[in-house]
């Protein structure tokens, strides 16, 4: 029993959130999307620190090599700009798809992608 436990005001428990990550524990069995590579790294498709969790507790993910990922990652080039606007849209679809075969109505699915991402794809 530790000392906070004994104590008449005990330690208020800590409220801040822990970060979701990826982890490596099976990187060496995971293969590149595009060319098939082992030890693919995870690509959240949405950016951003708060969008970063979302894709991970989500699973808007793809599998990619580091340097698909790297290219996906700057957005630069014309074949990564279309990427990433396809993987985005394709999600969006999914998203909205598993809710409204669920039961939800379009219109609400609509709404709850737009307070989960702030943007609509589609």
């Amino acid at each position: 029993m530790g000392y906070y436990e004994t104590c008449a005001i005990p330690k208020p428990k800590s409220k801040k959130k822990k970060l979701l990550c990826n982890g490596y524990k099976n990187k060496a069995e995971r293969f590149c999307r595009y060319c098939k590579k082992p030890f693919a790294e995870r690509h959240e498709i949405f950016p951003g620190s708060a969008n970063r969790q979302i894709s991970i507790r989500e699973k808007f993910q793809i599998d990619v090599c580091p340097e698909h990922h790297r290219e996906l990652q700057d957005n630069i080039t014309d074949w990564a700009q279309k990427e990433n606007r396809k993987l985005k849209k394709a999600c969006q679809y999914i998203w909205e798809k598993k809710l409204i075969d669920a039961g939800t109505a379009p219109t609400s699915a609509r709404e709850a992608w737009m307070m989960l991402i702030g943007r609509n794809y589609l």
